[in-house]
């Protein structure tokens, strides 16, 4: 299944430990994003960059705003037919 959507993070917001199921390609409109991977690698996307959130429990990762403007991005999920766009997943024990 393909689905375009845009996902807007409030100052201070988080989207929660997570991984997609399918691929995911991301266009960030306004803010800066800041994505934690699962190994400690911190990741950042200023307005007018693109990303890739490749797909499986192997590529947990958090995306954060610590700016003061929202952030805002247009996500293209190619997920399995049936299967959730994204699954939560537990704080890893070592990020505190």
């Amino acid at each position: 299944m393909s689905l375009v959507q845009t996902v807007t993070l409030a100052p201070g917001a988080s989207t929660g430990w997570h991984y997609h199921p399918g691929r995911v390609d991301v266009i960030v409109l306004s803010g800066t994003l800041t994505r934690t991977l699962a190994d400690g690698t911190v990741e950042v996307s200023e307005a007018g960059q693109t990303l890739v959130e490749q797909a499986g429990p192997g590529f947990v990762h958090v995306g954060r705003n610590h700016g003061d403007v929202p952030v805002v991005l247009v996500a293209s999920y190619d997920a399995p037919d049936g299967c959730p766009l994204a699954v939560a997943v537990p704080t890893p024990q070592w990020s505190g």
